[in-house]
């Protein structure tokens, strides 16, 4: 399973849990996870703020700190409360329900806020739950520590985890990259040093020939075209010494070359480049062409040159 799918899975399961009542406080107090205590529900959010309604249990907190409902609700039925105590009371009764006694772990005390305005009007009655986002004395903490040991344990384990991957796939792409070295020669080509030291042996001759000569030799032009235009495929792509690797050693651009394949079949990329090295530079020599291919590791296609010899 991906992290994200883990962290989606204990998100999932965590808002899933229903509320319960606090394992620390009693029913008019919330548990204050930073303090590790319980605090008075009257002094943090005030007496109730609409005739009939009272405190929620532990004012709608979890022990985490996390509100799961409204700090009010309103009395059940048969109860009331006009003088806007902490728990309703039977109505007509003229006595308060009584207070539970308060928790050991008692948070220090402090004045409790003033009362606000009713946001209730008498025609149109609405639940105080749909006022929790709008209403600033019922914002909601920041998360705490304890609440979030789930996230930080599965990022614990994520994070090495997606360590390891990135090292493994860079160590996978170097190694492909060392076994597809640019500098390979040409798949299939013969580079055996015999042929390749008997082939260069040719060069001094060919270098007193112009390279327009090899477009009058259609023989030997047609041989280098099936040896040098053929370009690998998805097996060989990084391999070295197609036409295209020889247009790079007489300064052309990569664009030229993606045209001149473009052309094909009708026109040879191969062709295209002697008749463009030709008309920029007259004085090219198939010794040159000799040692571009020498370089390139196409020995093949240098026995082939030095028939010219």
């Amino acid at each position: 399973m991906r992290p994200q799918h883990l962290l989606s899975a204990a998100l999932f399961l965590a808002q899933a849990v229903p509320h319960e009542a606090s394992q620390h406080c009693n029913r008019l107090e919330y548990w204050n996870p930073d303090n590790l205590c319980c605090g008075s529900c009257l002094q943090r959010f005030g007496p109730p703020p609409c005739p009939d309604y009272e405190f929620s249990e532990n004012c709608g907190l979890n022990d985490f700190g996390d509100h799961v409902m409204h700090p009010f609700q309103e009395c059940p039925r048969g109860q009331c409360n006009p003088d806007l105590a902490e728990l309703c009371s039977f109505c007509g009764s003229g006595t308060r329900a009584p207070t539970p006694e308060g928790s050991r772990q008692r948070c220090g005390e402090k004045p409790a806020p003033t009362k606000e305005p009713c946001p209730l009007k008498p025609e149109t009655l609405s639940v105080l739950s749909s006022q929790e986002t709008s209403s600033p004395a019922i914002s909601s903490p920041p998360r705490t520590t304890e609440h979030t040991i789930p996230w930080q344990a599965l990022l614990t384990f994520a994070l090495p985890l997606v360590l390891v991957l990135l090292v493994t796939s860079a160590a996978i792409l170097l190694f492909a990259r060392k076994r597809h070295s640019p500098y390979l020669p040409y798949p299939g080509s013969n580079t055996s040093g015999g042929s390749l030291v008997t082939s260069e042996a040719e060069l001094p001759n060919l270098a007193s020939q112009p390279l327009s000569r090899l477009l009058d030799e259609l023989e030997v032009l047609e041989e280098l075209i099936v040896l040098l235009d053929p370009e690998p495929g998805p097996g060989g792509a990084l391999a070295c010494g197609t036409t295209r690797h020889l247009a790079a050693k007489y300064g052309l651009p990569a664009s030229w070359s993606t045209f001149a394949y473009s052309l094909r079949p009708s026109h040879s990329p191969l062709r295209a480049l002697i008749e463009m090295v030709v008309a920029r530079e007259p004085s090219a020599s198939l010794g040159q062409l000799g040692t571009h291919l020498a370089q390139l590791g196409r020995a093949d296609a240098l026995q082939v040159l030095s028939k010219l010899a």
